[in-house]
């Protein structure tokens, strides 16, 4: 009798998932891309007048670095699209878990490394470098989130805060043994800096990286929408729910280590993006996971451009985008930990 009332509930938790998408088809979700490719073009060209006028190397500089601002905000929006899905928690995303300091580690060492490197290759361990300690931390930091095979949401937070932590402070170590004129290097490129002089070799293998991931993350996206009912729905519908959080953390990493390889670990896109396009269309990760993507391109071109213009008025020479995001992140995650406090307590 048990198993007939499990088995109808989970009918009716499938039948309400349908109802709720509704039918969503192919041609409407590359209609979707179309539009949003078209518009995330339209604000690279506006982002572009802000610079250099005119064919001159200062203008490909800037379009490089816008290029490398679209990238990065695609990877971390996208990335932390993914790991909300699987973790079903809104308040996930790479750099609260610690996977951007992670990456982070492993460029700060690649970095220090570089003098011993050939030329030719200096662009080639980073990213490498970076994957591995974004995989490394995101392993730790779900394994020590785990009760009893589960996991627990507050947990995976405060798990992720120290694993910041003792990256932060790994991070410090390794600027005790970097010569002394690269440290201000190094400074900026830890507050989050997307940098027009970006080794065009890093920079495609980057984007090479994120747009792979992106892609296994769209195709596994109709098994996002499973996933929300709960592992169980999951499994009945045929979801490998443990292959489907290996692959994602796996693409989360290799995304986050190739935005932190081009602009050091830049804070709560990957937050902050997911909840506007929560806001803005249907909940349905099909639909989600293509829209952070552009959308958080779009955003990260819009915040470069913008410490870009007011760079010379606040008399400095470049402002990182880390900050703004940092400025802009922290009270977005606060409200949104006080709703969910609210939400227990009711």
């Amino acid at each position: 009798m048990d198993k007939k009332v499990e088995n109808k509930t989970l009918d009716n938790m499938k039948a309400k998932q349908e109802r709720s998408l509704g039918a969503l088809t192919s041609t409407r979700l590359f209609r979707l891309g179309g539009i949003l490719l078209a518009v995330t073009i339209v604000t690279a060209v506006v982002c572009s007048l802000f610079g250099p006028m005119g064919f001159s190397w200062g203008m490909a500089y800037r379009l490089q670095r816008l290029a490398a601002a679209a990238m990065v905000g695609s990877a971390l929006a996208a990335g932390g699209m993914g790991l909300q899905a699987i973790l079903r928690n809104p308040l996930a995303e790479p750099y609260l878990l610690g996977i951007s300091s992670g990456a982070g580690v492993g460029v700060l060492a690649g970095m220090s490394l570089l003098g011993s490197v050939p030329a030719w290759l200096a662009w080639s361990p980073i990213p490498l470098l970076a994957f591995i300690g974004a995989l490394a931390t995101c392993t730790a930091v779900y394994l020590i989130a785990q009760r009893r095979g589960r996991l627990d949401a507050y947990s995976l937070i405060l798990s992720g805060v120290i694993v910041n932590v003792f990256n932060g402070a790994l991070m410090l170590v390794i600027n005790l043994y970097i010569k002394p004129y690269q440290i201000i290097e190094f400074s900026r490129w830890m507050m989050g800096e997307v940098s027009e002089n970006v080794n065009r070799g890093t920079l495609i293998v980057c984007c090479l990286c994120i747009m792979t991931g992106w892609l296994v993350l769209l195709l596994r996206s109709a098994d996002f929408n499973a996933l929300a009912l709960g592992d169980d729905v999951a499994r009945s519908v045929g979801v490998s729910v443990a292959r489907i959080r290996l692959e994602t953390f796996l693409c989360v990493s290799l995304m986050a280590g190739a935005a932190v390889a081009l602009a050091g670990p830049v804070g709560f896109i990957g937050l902050i993006v997911p909840h506007i396009c929560r806001m803005l269309m249907r909940a349905d990760f099909r639909v989600l996971v293509i829209a952070s993507g552009f959308i958080g391109a779009i955003f990260l071109m819009i915040v470069e451009t913008l410490c870009y213009s007011l760079a010379q008025y606040a008399q400095v020479a470049v402002i990182p985008v880390g900050i703004v995001t940092a400025l802009c992140g922290g009270p977005f995650f606060l409200v949104l930990l006080r709703r969910r406090f609210q939400v227990v307590e009711a």
